[in-house]
């Protein structure tokens, strides 16, 4: 089975793995919204990490101790700092907001990215991804309603965590450059399940079975996200298979109009149709852009050869 998955056009391989990373994020949320039905958002958070560990501790161990060693930990700190709060704003959106509405908002993730990239590491926006920018923030705007009677606080929650997911990301941009997938992943969990424990402690209460096993069936679905993402990543174009992400909205919109009975608004689709049109604009951009530059870099290779070539 798998010689023949290996066989397949690299571009069908990664439209799988885009596939059933959707789908498992997609069930995610659904986990954690039941799970915050009986323990708080915060607590839930802890519990997706502590479950984690124990899920990746076994894979990242298969070395030995190597997956430990690194020089850079007040990066990883900074990293599981940034990706407690993506969580903790993340599990709280799903809680109180509709799942599509949660869900289409978090994705202004890249439009954030861009924005702290320009600032924090001098890229630079041009005129078109800045059009794209604009176009995409009129989508929140359009779904939130400022000023609107149905507007509601809940609804700056997972633009929070976009927020929050964005640094994060520019932490692991750095870290990748020196640290293995898995050493980044074990940090990760490693750091912020003692420190999610802080804040869960303040509203902790026992949690039932039902909760315990949403929690651990979540952090599965998570992993298993996270997997399939660095597959599909590994075998093709970054343009390509960000858009696998968006497929989540159809998926939420149909689990949550069968199991809780929500029914999106009016607003949500073309507030929708605008983020996600600017943020695969923004993505197949930036690809583009790196293909260029791998390709001077080569070329400039090629005219300079090595010094025993000289």
């Amino acid at each position: 089975m798998r010689e023949k998955f290996n066989a397949l056009p690299a571009y069908l391989q990664a439209s799988v793995f885009g596939l059933l990373a959707s789908i498992s994020a997609a069930i995610f949320s659904v986990f954690v919204r039941l799970a915050t039905e009986h323990i708080d958002p915060l607590q839930a958070v802890f519990f997706r990490n502590f479950f984690g560990l124990i899920l990746i501790a076994p894979l990242a161990f298969r070395s030995g101790l190597a997956p430990l060693k690194t020089t850079r930990l007040p990066m990883f700190c900074l990293r599981a700092v940034l990706s407690m709060g993506a969580m903790s704003f993340w599990f709280s959106s799903l809680a109180y907001l509709p799942l599509a509405e949660a869900t289409t908002l978090n994705f202004t993730v890249p439009l954030f990215g861009t924005i702290l990239a320009a600032i924090f590491l001098g890229e630079r926006v041009r005129q078109y991804r800045v059009a794209a920018l604009l176009v995409g923030f009129c989508g929140v705007l359009i779904i939130i309603r400022p000023g609107a009677e149905t507007m509601q606080m809940a609804s700056l929650l997972p633009i929070g965590a976009a927020i929050c997911m964005a640094s994060a990301g520019l932490t692991i941009k750095s870290l990748a450059r020196t640290e293995k997938p898995t050493t980044i992943i074990l940090y990760m969990m490693a750091l912020t399940t003692p420190m999610t424990l802080i804040p869960a402690l303040f509203v902790w209460q026992t949690p039932s079975i039902d909760a315990l096993l949403l929690m651990a069936a979540g952090a599965f679905m998570a992993n298993i996200t996270q997997i399939c993402n660095t597959n599909a990543f590994r075998v093709y174009d970054y343009g390509f298979v960000i858009g696998f992400n968006y497929l989540r909205l159809p998926f939420v919109l149909i689990i949550a109009l069968v199991m809780f009975g929500e029914v999106p608004e009016i607003w949500l689709l073309p507030g929708a149709g605008l983020i996600i049109g600017s943020a695969l604009y923004i993505a197949r951009r930036e690809a583009k852009l790196n293909r260029i530059k791998r390709g001077l870099s080569a070329a400039a290779s090629d005219l300079d050869p090595p010094p025993s070539q000289r």
